[in-house]
């Protein structure tokens, strides 16, 4: 989207505002670097795909107490602030795909239920990373260089991604908190072997194109529910 286009949206939602509330703020690929200044405080979803933002700073979001949607995928994203969403006690999405993110930000977002760090550059996650995402469905770690999966503790999630990793070894424990899991993704890593998996929720696993050589007795005894 142009630089005019999201002007005249601006425009636009602004003339409405006394009798319709506005709701979107959408400024793409207009080589934006950093966050703008303009946009209206009762916005519920940004979107700001497709920029050249570098830099997320503590203040950036922090007026937007209404917003449920943050789109900040395809642009350039090396660092966040520890204090960059602590206002955003309404947020559901956050999308922070193809980035340059080599750790993953303190999320204090208890609302959050779908989360994209796919094709970033991230290593590892530390312990207590997703902790006050109590709320959490989907999360979505493809693409990074992870060469291992820490325990997960985040009981309400469905759908994990983890494909094109380089991941080596799934320990023991490490879905045991994960009582709610359908999906898991694993496709594209380096696993050798496949340990005992007890997620009996479980209904679609994905290990294609890895360099399996050894199955585990029992390996998919819990998967009872099974269809993929």
């Amino acid at each position: 989207m142009t630089v005019f286009k999201a002007a005249a949206i601006l425009l636009l939602c602004s003339a409405l505002c006394v009798h319709v509330e506005c709701q979107i703020y959408n400024n793409q690929g207009a080589w934006l670097t950093k966050i703008p200044e303009d946009i209206l405080l009762n916005v519920t979803q940004i979107i700001l795909a497709s920029n050249s933002i570098t830099n997320i700073g503590p203040n950036s979001f922090s007026k937007f107490t209404e917003l449920t949607h943050l789109h900040l995928g395809f642009n350039k994203i090396r660092t966040i602030n520890d204090a960059a969403f602590e206002a955003l006690v309404k947020l559901k999405i956050l999308i922070l795909h193809i980035n340059v993110l080599e750790e993953i930000p303190v999320l204090p977002i208890s609302t959050l239920e779908r989360l994209d760090l796919g094709w970033n550059k991230i290593r590892t996650i530390n312990d207590g990373t997703f902790e006050a995402l109590v709320n959490l469905k989907e999360l979505n770690l493809h693409g990074n260089q992870l060469e291992e999966i820490p325990v997960l503790s985040i009981s309400t999630l469905e759908h994990l991604n983890l494909a094109w990793n380089k991941i080596r070894t799934i320990n023991d424990g490490t879905f045991e908190a994960l009582v709610n899991l359908k999906e898991l993704n694993l496709h594209g890593n380096h696993l050798e072997e496949i340990p005992v998996l007890s997620i009996s929720t479980l209904e679609r696993l994905d290990l294609r194109d890895n360099k399996i050589s050894t199955i585990h007795d029992g390996a998919f005894e819990a998967l009872v529910n099974l269809k993929e």
